[in-house]
């Protein structure tokens, strides 16, 4: 059964051909390979866009969020947090990614890293979206 909100970025999905496939013309737009289980892989030099209002972030227990992995970057197993690896590193590039797209989350993933992901307890918890926006600003010198 086709379902009504894209599996890559868990926007709504409004044209039939879209909600039979899954997806959504934009992360179709950027998808440009497959990784050997199927997943996609978003390598290259496409910018993959911010996501408009995205809202927080929400780690859930058994590694669970609601963050899109749209970019492999540094983890062929996926994201993760609560240390501070590969996993955490494309979970921090990917978090990052949602608010601020793909090009400029490359230049702050890493500090980002360190200063959510890595500290976050294993069980999960919530990264505020304000937060997030206020440490980007922090990033750009704009505070």
């Amino acid at each position: 059964m086709p379902s009504s909100y894209c599996r890559i970025c868990h926007r709504p999905l409004k044209d039939p051909v879209s909600v039979r496939l899954g997806i959504g013309p934009v992360c179709r737009g950027f998808r440009n390979t497959r990784s050997e289980q199927g997943e996609l892989d978003f390598m290259g030099d496409k910018e993959v866009p911010a996501i408009r209002n995205f809202g927080d972030i929400i780690c859930k227990p058994g590694m669970k969020t609601n963050v899109p992995h749209r970019i492999k970057l540094h983890s062929p197993t996926g994201m993760a947090w609560g240390y501070g690896g590969s996993g955490a590193a494309d979970f921090a590039l990917n978090a990052l990614a949602v608010y601020i797209g793909s090009e400029e989350a490359k230049k702050y993933h890493q500090a980002f890293k360190w200063d959510f992901v890595a500290t976050m307890p294993p069980e999960g918890g919530t990264i505020k979206r304000e937060d997030v926006l206020r440490w980007v600003d922090k990033q750009r010198g704009n505070v």
